[in-house]
């Protein structure tokens, strides 16, 4: 089996920078990371010389919607019903592309419709279409009269109809248990659950009751699937975190009692903060930007420091956000809130992984999945460089190449076995 060998590399292992090595790939797995050789050993092996470059494991997408295509939160009414589920599928895939070719070779789904998370991972997984590892979610329950119950009721629409609908509207225990056995029916793997408003939604609006979200979860777990959850204010995060839920979308109120909870539990928080840059003067005031930053800057210093497990990831596939446009994120941390960049590169490496449980992911390292990114600079001294499109040089996925503008020298020669001058041969 012929070698893959990125050489010279200046190489981030996912959790810190190791320097300059050289790291070979075989199959879909990483077999060697170590100091730079003068000459690759075989005859066959495709060299890519990297000097100068970042090498660095490939980025998950935490939190996103392939199943979106240019929305505005006030046409979100609308977004099951404006297209068939058979042209949202074709955008779906795009957007999946563009993900893949951004550096972003896994992807941890917040809601589709159409159930375009699970048939997107079925194409991609059988190499029909090109896009990240995705690890698949549903449709976003919510109680009756929740802010996601947004159809007019003038329209007549059933809320629960099969899969195509954007939201599980669902009253009560009972309700919410059927819907969830309904959703592993159809092959998702995460559970998005909506217990409150907040964070781009409104405030005021109807919450999941104690019994409901421990439902949710324990449903859930039995069906081998975990639980994600849109809130923004602490009481509901606390009924969350005694339920099980394995990841907190938001979390805008994280003090130091929710950060300890958060490394007690183990569970992953993605505050998706570049939405509220992005809208700021559309959806809400720049003044309210500010202030949500300036309790950001110091609320997620304090929970880095405190061990709880951030990742990347926010609402792309509205207009202001769109696929491919996913790094651009990581900018806001440092530049915006001034958290150190190789934190936030690993919210988007092996913390992201991790959240995605996809075994041997997220780090360079013997062994692991070959999910490699090759970065025309250095992201730990300018971190915008991930968001722009021409600096991705090389993207791998289980050790194929899915995008390279970068040449690699194949079936390179190896230098002949010289006899010192003077010496003879054993016989």
């Amino acid at each position: 089996m012929a070698r893959i060998i990125f050489r010279n590399a200046n190489v981030f292992d996912g959790v810190d920078p190791i320097g300059k090595a050289d790291v070979v790939v075989e199959g879909d797995r990483i077999t060697q990371v170590g100091p730079s050789r003068a000459e690759p050993r075989r005859s066959d092996d495709v060299v890519y010389e990297v000097a100068g470059k970042t090498l660095m494991p490939g980025m998950t997408a935490g939190h996103g919607h392939l199943s979106f295509h240019d929305l505005t939160l006030p046409r979100i009414m609308d977004v099951d019903m404006r297209h068939p589920a058979a042209y949202m599928g074709v955008l779906a895939a795009r957007n999946a592309q563009r993900t893949l070719e951004a550096g972003f070779t896994t992807y941890v789904g917040a809601g589709s419709v159409h159930n375009l998370d699970v048939v997107l991972r079925n194409l991609i997984a059988d190499g029909v279409a090109q896009g990240p590892r995705i690890v698949a979610c549903g449709r976003d329950f919510a109680p009756t009269g929740h802010a996601l119950d947004y159809k007019p009721e003038h329209w007549n629409v059933q809320p629960l109809t099969p899969a195509g609908t954007l939201g599980a509207l669902c009253d009560g225990p009972d309700e919410f248990r059927k819907e969830v056995r309904r959703e592993a029916k159809r092959g998702v793997d995460m559970i998005k659950l909506y217990p409150e408003g907040g964070h781009g939604l409104p405030k005021r609006t109807v919450r999941l009751s104690e019994a409901e979200i421990a439902t949710v979860v324990e449903t859930a777990q039995l069906c081998g699937l975990r639980v994600r959850c849109h809130a923004y204010s602490k009481p509901v995060i606390k009924l969350c975190l005694a339920a099980g839920v394995a990841i907190i979308d938001h979390g805008d109120h994280l003090d130091e009692e929710l950060a300890e909870l958060f490394v007690k539990y183990g569970t992953y928080v993605l505050p998706s903060l570049y939405l509220a840059k992005m809208t700021a003067g559309i959806y809400h005031t720049q003044k309210d930007c500010d202030g949500w930053f300036a309790y950001a800057r110091k609320s997620l210093k304090m929970g880095i420091e405190a061990g709880v497990k951030f990742v990347t990831g926010d609402d792309f596939g509205l207009l202001e956000l769109p696929h491919g446009d996913n790094a651009r994120e990581l900018a806001v941390y440092v530049e915006d809130l001034g958290l150190p960049a190789p934190a936030v590169l690993r919210w988007a490496t092996s913390h992201g992984a991790a959240m995605a449980a996809i075994p041997d992911l997220g780090r360079i390292a013997p062994g692991q999945l070959a999910d490699l990114v090759v970065v025309d600079g250095d992201p730990l001294e300018r971190i915008a460089v991930l968001g722009e499109p021409d600096r991705i040089a090389l993207v791998m996925k289980g050790g194929s190449i899915a995008k390279s503008m970068i040449s690699a020298v194949a079936h390179a020669t190896v230098e002949p076995f010289q006899l010192p001058a003077g010496s003879r041969p054993r016989r």
